[in-house]
């Protein structure tokens, strides 16, 4: 709210938070907390337009603190670093060299012989996309071990623009950042219950084009989202399925990317879904906003949180949706 002084803009932003679905977002920078002492970013009010250098300053000063922590939650990290083969970084909200993945192997102390590959400005959908890159390699060889490393600082891109698609873009986005590992032949010393990768589909809907998209600007990087994206999910998520022969009832357990209420509840319609078997997605999207591409892996841990009370055999479906407009599936199996 305080950034601006327009009463019209002012009932916008009142409104359409209320309808986000979303409790509490995060930012790596103080600038947007509500006792605000120390401006590091913005100014109170949000005066003037930041420029791209600046916003990437701060990108690379929290980049890969915030990276590091997300790794470090990897349980039994320090014992399986050691075995660490290839490294993914993927990131659409700052870029510098040497990148977050020398930055990785530097502070994490990996072998410095690590491969390394980086997926950037994808969107929402890249860690599927990372995801797919890392099975293929463990597809490839016998002893590989893939860490995957999403980070995305979205809050360092506010613009102080008031129309619908702005108003939205600030209202969900959030800053987060989520790890995993993709091994060839899971270590049991470390997994009590399997979880197998059966398949990746991609399906991009041309007629959406238009309606989610990320540019680099002078003042940052410039979100679009319209409110079309919801319809267009909706109407294309049951006849992508029916294309690959996939039936919802064979699913049993839903990790869906929260990009916003409308596109979660639209989706669950789309396919007869009751919303409870999508509440990990709500949770994360309550809890954390969208933070682009680690929000999916945020709702995947939840669900497989709840691995104890899944039998082998169950399978977990996971999509998510980024510009073009794109959607990105992937289909895992307990075993």
């Amino acid at each position: 709210m305080n950034s601006t002084n327009d009463e019209l803009s002012q009932r916008k932003i009142k409104i359409v938070s209320a309808k986000t679905g979303i409790e509490s977002r995060y930012s790596v920078v103080k600038d947007f907390e509500e006792d605000v002492k120390e401006i590091e970013l913005f100014d109170q009010y949000f005066m003037g337009e930041l420029g791209l250098s600046e916003r990437m300053q701060v990108y690379k000063k929290y980049a890969t603190e915030l990276s590091i922590k997300a790794v470090r939650k990897i349980e039994n990290f320090d014992q399986r670093k050691h075995g660490i083969t290839h490294l993914i970084t993927v990131t659409c909200t700052g870029l510098f060299a040497p990148g977050l993945d020398i930055e990785m192997i530097r502070e994490l102390d990996l072998n410095p012989a690590t491969q390394r590959s980086s997926i950037n400005f994808m969107g929402c959908n890249a860690a599927i996309i990372a995801l797919k890159s890392a099975d293929a390699i463990c597809r490839s060889l016998a002893d590989a071990n893939v860490l995957i490393v999403c980070t995305e600082l979205c809050t360092i891109h506010f613009q102080k623009r008031f129309n619908d698609d702005y108003l939205l873009s600030n209202l969900i986005f959030g800053d987060g950042s989520a790890a995993v590992i993709l091994s060839s032949q899971p270590n049991q010393e470390f997994s009590e219950k399997k979880i197998q990768v059966n398949r990746f589909d991609s399906m991009i809907l041309h007629n959406g084009y238009r309606d989610m998209a990320w540019q680099l600007s002078e003042t940052g990087f410039i979100m679009n989202l319209t409110s079309y994206v919801p319809g267009l999910i909706k109407e294309n998520i049951l006849p992508m399925l029916d294309k690959i022969r996939l039936s919802p009832s064979s699913i049993a357990h839903w990790a869906i990317h929260p990009g916003g209420k409308k596109i979660v509840d639209d989706f669950a319609l789309a396919l007869g879904l009751d919303k409870s078997s999508l509440s990990e997605t709500y949770e994360v999207l309550k809890n954390y906003g969208n933070m682009s591409s680690p929000t999916v892996l945020f709702v995947l841990k939840k669900v497989l949180d709840k691995a104890e009370q899944a039998n082998l055999g169950e399978k977990i479906f996971t999509a998510a949706f980024g510009p073009g407009l794109s959607i990105e599936t992937m289909q895992l199996q307990y075993v």
